[in-house]
Order: structure tokens, then C-alpha cells, then sequence
């Protein structure tokens, strides 16, 4: 990929993304089976998890990720002047990345293969021996439509650790995905000269205020909470495990727990529980999936001391507030470590420019040529 340019590498993989958004594409379709048949999701969310990942992989956002982590997407093509420092300066993707997948989510996957093309890096990828997800089904069908991008990419066998060591320990760039322990592990393979970036373990909550969580609007927050949570069927970083409602009315707390019940079973995998919590101290982590905690609240101060214990594994909040409080508690939010914020029913279709984990997407994994003439 060395003499192709980095705009013809998006415009393609934006091209193939597009024929993934047609019901019909053969490819498609085999992916939405193995979803279905192995994954565990109901054909209905397998649809949305699809086309909420090529939505973001068009052409056009390919392109907006680029200029937004780079400013100049050709900088990847070669040398070019700076205005600002007044010298030359290129960036280079990593000669060999590998990938380490996680099983719970498969869209990860996808898209950090797709962010080690843009970068014109070979790329070798492990997916999890419990739940493969699709990209091998991406990869065939990336090879029909560019054999030569197709080319530089290899998955390996999951239950083959000796090539997974080699792999790791050969890379210009080590990218992991799975638990806090996982990582770990991973990382203690890796070469320390080598960058790695791992992501762990993660949490996301949904925060409503009382100027939000009005009578005629529980029914409509209590179906977008749901989709939130049943898209993964709770698997991923971005389900909601509590929802924080500033309400002390035990009928509206009741009601919006009964609404949010009726939405989250009717996707017919299996039953969940919601339960509603009085107060906040002792805040804890679902002990299974599928069980969603509604935690009242009086005062936003007080939701942010519950969740300083896990501060550092908080990753997104869908907010629901007045549009006068909004700006206040997203500063609060962000400075509690929370690195994404959006409305309710929002949160499994973050944009490709999200700062995943709060870090960048490309540019941590370019290296840099300043040329001064």
C-alpha cells in the first residue's frame, strides 16, 4: 500500500461499506447468520448492530476521521509543508499491527482493522475462540471488491498461541481488546519498546434529571434506555448497568421501571430484571447480565460521589436533562472520567470520531518525520 494514496484506501472501504448497508449483499447475509446462530443476537438486533457499524463507514466519515486525527490526511502519502512550523512533516502507520479481539462485541473488530488500512500497516488479527463475530465474513468479502487492500491482511488461527506469541512479539503495534486481566496478560507478551493499546474493562450509565423525566415523556425514555441495553443484550462497553433518575415519585419511578421492563423483554432472547434502588451509597456492579438497577436521586452532586469507585472505568453516559443543566453536569461527567456523552438511545451508535477510552483513534498509532530544510 506504500504508493497508494490514503484518500483511495478510504473511498474504497467506504464503497464496500455501502453494499454491507444493502439487505441483500451475500455478505451481509452471512454475517447476519453467524450473528444469529453463534453470536446469540436476535435477527432484529443483529440488523441494527450492521448497519450502525457501515452507517459510520461510508466514504465521506472515513475521510472527516482523517483530517480530524491527522488535519491533513496526506501527511500518510508523504511529506508536507507545515504553515504553522514552517517545515515538512509525514506520518507513518505501523509496518505490522496486530489485533487481539475480544468476543463479547464484534463491531471492534471491524473497525480496527479497517483504522490499520488507513494507515496502510499490515494487519494480523486473533479474534476470541468463544465467539469468532465477523470479520473473517468482512475479510472474504473485502477481497472481492480489493484484492490488493484485501492482501494485507491475515487472521490467525484463535487456538494457535504459538503464532499469537511470534505475532505479538514481531509487531510494530499491539492493539488488545478484552478484560482488565486479559490486557494484562497481553501486554506482558508484547516487547516493551513495542506501543500497545489495550482496552479493558469498561462501564456506561444513563443519567436523567428531574426537568427530563416528566409523566408524558417515561414511555419514550423508558423504550430508548432499552435499545441502549438490548443491542449487545448488555455485552459491551457502552450498555448502561444503572440508570440515575432525579425523582423521588415512587409512581414515576415505578412506572418508568414498568416501561422499561416490557421494552427491554419484547426483544424475546431471554427475560431481564430491573430493579429500583433507594439511595446511592454502596453502589456495585451486576453480578450477571440482563439486570439494569434504577438508582433515585436528589441532588447531581450526590450521583457523582457514588460513582468515584469507578472512576476509571467509566466510558459513556446517555443524558437526558434540561437544556440549562446540560452543560454543568457534562463538565461534571467529564471530569469523573466519563469520556463520551449522548442522548438516551444513542449509545451503540457512537461516531467514528469518538475518542474511544478517551484516546485517539489514528494518531496514537502514527509515528512521525519532521523534515527541516
Amino acid at each position: 500500500m506504500k504508493g497508494r494514496s490514503v484518500l483511495s484506501i478510504a473511498d474504497s472501504l467506504g464503497h464496500l461499506s455501502r453494499r454491507w448497508l444493502d439487505r441483500k449483499y451475500f455478505f451481509r447475509k452471512k454475517a447476519l447468520k453467524r450473528l444469529t446462530e453463534k453470536s446469540g443476537f436476535s435477527k432484529a438486533m443483529a440488523e441494527v448492530l450492521l448497519d450502525a457499524l457501515f452507517i459510520e463507514l461510508s466514504e465521506t466519515k472515513l475521510r472527516r476521521l482523517l483530517k480530524a486525527e491527522l488535519g491533513d490526511p496526506l501527511l500518510l502519502n508523504g511529506f508536507r509543508y507545515d504553515p504553522v512550523t514552517r517545515a515538512r512533516r509525514r506520518a507513518l502507520g505501523p509496518p505490522l499491527a496486530a489485533h487481539i479481539f475480544s468476543g463479547n462485541v464484534p463491531n471492534p473488530a471491524i473497525i480496527s482493522f479497517i483504522l490499520g488500512m488507513l494507515l496502510k500497516s499490515a494487519n494480523i488479527g486473533k479474534v476470541s475462540s468463544k465467539n469468532e463475530g465477523f470479520l473473517d465474513v468482512f475479510l472474504e468479502s473485502l477481497r472481492s471488491h480489493d484484492a490488493k487492500l484485501a492482501s494485507t491482511n491475515l487472521l490467525l488461527d484463535p487456538e494457535d498461541r504459538q503464532s499469537t506469541r511470534q505475532c505479538l512479539e514481531r509487531s510494530d503495534l499491539v492493539v488488545a481488546y478484552g478484560t482488565d486481566e486479559t490486557i494484562r496478560q497481553i501486554r506482558e507478551m508484547v516487547p516493551r519498546q513495542t506501543p500497545f493499546f489495550g482496552y479493558g474493562y469498561r462501564i456506561s450509565f444513563s443519567l436523567v434529571t428531574a426537568g427530563a423525566l416528566r409523566p408524558a415523556a417515561v414511555r419514550d425514555l423508558a423504550r430508548k434506555t432499552s435499545l441502549d441495553a438490548r443491542i449487545t443484550d448488555q455485552g459491551g462497553c457502552l450498555s448502561p448497568l444503572w440508570v440515575f433518575a432525579g425523582t423521588t415519585d415512587a409512581f414515576l419511578l415505578t412506572q418508568f421501571a414498568k416501561d422499561l421492563k416490557h421494552e427491554l423483554d419484547r426483544d424475546g432472547k431471554g427475560r431481564w430484571l430491573v430493579i429500583c434502588d433507594e439511595g446511592l451509597s454502596g453502589l456495585s456492579l451486576p453480578k450477571s447480565g440482563r439486570v439494569i438497577r434504577i438508582k433515585p436521586f436528589k441532588k447531581i452532586k450526590d450521583v457523582f460521589e457514588a460513582i468515584q469507585p469507578f472512576k476509571k472505568w467509566l466510558q459513556c453516559v446517555s443524558l437526558e436533562a434540561l437544556k440549562a443543566e446540560r452543560e454543568k453536569i457534562a463538565d461534571g461527567l467529564s471530569a469523573n472520567g466519563v469520556n463520551r456523552i449522548c442522548r438516551a438511545g444513542r449509545m451503540q451508535f457512537p461516531p467514528l470520531t469518538w475518542h474511544h477510552d478517551g484516546r485517539p483513534n489514528l494518531s496514537d498509532w502514527v509515528r512521525w518525520t519532521d523534515w527541516e530544510k
